[in-house]
């Protein structure tokens, strides 16, 4: 059982009300991936393949040349491009050594979409980004059972 991935997933508001055998299944369906400073995971314009669970250190959020936050542990990067079956609507850059565990398109889809709370908490996150233009990835927007930045 991956109980380091499941607790990383249970931080994250995105996956909060997901029922344990989905997020046991998503965390086994995990990759962790090692960057070192300055390593570009996601860039912006590129087709989305996968979301980001952040497991340590931390990433830089730009869109369009500009700074829009930085992001660590407890956070996830990636969804809008997945939900909205759009481009990647920024660049995440490691700003610090970090490891990140990928979910890819399929798994994290499955797992959104199939449960009816995750997939509102999804919505909500996205539509509010892309609405504020805030960075894509994050996911600190409060939601049931979310207390703050996750």
């Amino acid at each position: 059982m991956p109980v380091v991935e499941i607790a990383l997933l249970r931080s994250l508001p995105l996956f909060a009300e997901l029922p344990a055998p989905a997020i046991e299944g998503i965390a086994a369906a995990l990759t962790p991936i090692h960057l070192p400073a300055g390593a570009v995971l996601i860039r912006q314009g590129d087709p989305g393949d996968a979301y980001y669970a952040i497991a340590a250190g931390e990433l830089d959020v730009q869109r369009d040349g500009r700074f829009l936050c930085r992001c660590g542990r407890g956070e996830g990067v990636g969804e809008i491009a997945l939900l909205r079956a759009i481009p990647r609507t920024a660049t995440v850059t490691a700003h610090t050594p970090a490891t990140v565990y990928q979910l890819n398109r399929d798994p994290f889809l499955t797992a959104v979409l199939g449960h009816a709370p995750t997939q509102r908490q999804a919505d909500r996150i996205a539509d509010t980004r892309l609405a504020a233009g805030a960075e894509p990835g994050r996911s600190d927007i409060p939601g049931p059972g979310a207390a703050g930045p996750g």
